[in-house]
C-alpha cells in the first residue's frame, strides 16, 4: 500500500488565524468608509426664533377688607283694613277715669308653707323635752300584745308636734302611740341660726308588766 502524506500548505488550521485577522481589517475599513460617505446631511426643518421675554416685578399692595354697612331696616308695609267703615283719621276724646272703693276685697292668697327638713339635714337637731307615755289599750293588754310602734312627727318652729303618722305599725297599739306623739314637746330645730320645721321618728315601747 502507498502511504499518503499531508502537505503543510494545504492545512487550513495554519491559515485560519490570518484569514480571521484579514476579514476583521476589511470589515473595519468598510465601516469607516460608510461613516465618512454619509457624514453630511441636510434638512429643511428650521427652529422658530427665540422670543424676547422681559420679566418685571410689580409690588402689589395688601388688600384691605372693607366692612359693608348694615342694610337699612325694611319699612313696614301698610295692610289694608277689611272694614271699610273705619275712618282714616280718628280723634280720641279725653276720658276721665274714676276709681271707686270696693266694699269686698278678694281674700289674700294662702301663705306658703315653710320647707320641712329631714332630721339629719339640720345643723341643730331637735331635742325632746317632754315625751308623753302612751296609754296601754285594754284590748291589747288582755290580748297580751307587746312591741314597738314608730311614729313620724313634724315638729314646728315652736317645738310642738304639728302632724303625726304611723311609720311602723302594730295592731291595736297605733292609736295610743299617735295620741301620745301629738302631746310630745321638743326644742325647735335650727338651720343656719334660723328655726325650721323638721321631721323625725319617735319609738313607743309597749310592754306588759
Amino acid at each position: 500500500m502507498r502511504a499518503l502524506k499531508k502537505v503543510p500548505e494545504a492545512n487550513l488550521q495554519f491559515k485560519y488565524r490570518k484569514a480571521l485577522e484579514g476579514a476583521c481589517v476589511v470589515a473595519l475599513i468598510l465601516l469607516i468608509g460608510t461613516f465618512y460617505a454619509f457624514k453630511k446631511f441636510e434638512t429643511s426643518f428650521e427652529l422658530p426664533p427665540k422670543p424676547d421675554i422681559t420679566i418685571e416685578t410689580v409690588e402689589i399692595p395688601p388688600t384691605q377688607q372693607i366692612q359693608r354697612p348694615p342694610p337699612p331696616s325694611r319699612p313696614a308695609i301698610p295692610i289694608e283694613s277689611e272694614d271699610e267703615d273705619i275712618l282714616d283719621d280718628v280723634t280720641i276724646e279725653d276720658t276721665e277715669v274714676t276709681f271707686e272703693p270696693l266694699d269686698e276685697l278678694p281674700p289674700p292668697p294662702p301663705p306658703e308653707e315653710d320647707e320641712v327638713f329631714e332630721f339629719f339635714a339640720v345643723s341643730e337637731k331637735p331635742v325632746i323635752k317632754h315625751k308623753e307615755e302612751p296609754k296601754y289599750p285594754d284590748l291589747a293588754r288582755k290580748a297580751g300584745i307587746e312591741g314597738i310602734v314608730v311614729i313620724t312627727v313634724t315638729i314646728g318652729k315652736d317645738g310642738k308636734v304639728e302632724n303625726a303618722n304611723v311609720f311602723k305599725s302594730l295592731p291595736m297599739l297605733d292609736e295610743a302611740a299617735l295620741a301620745a306623739a301629738k302631746k310630745c314637746v321638743f326644742t325647735p330645730a335650727k338651720q343656719r341660726d334660723k328655726f325650721v320645721r323638721v321631721k323625725m321618728n319617735i319609738p313607743f315601747h309597749f310592754k306588759l308588766k
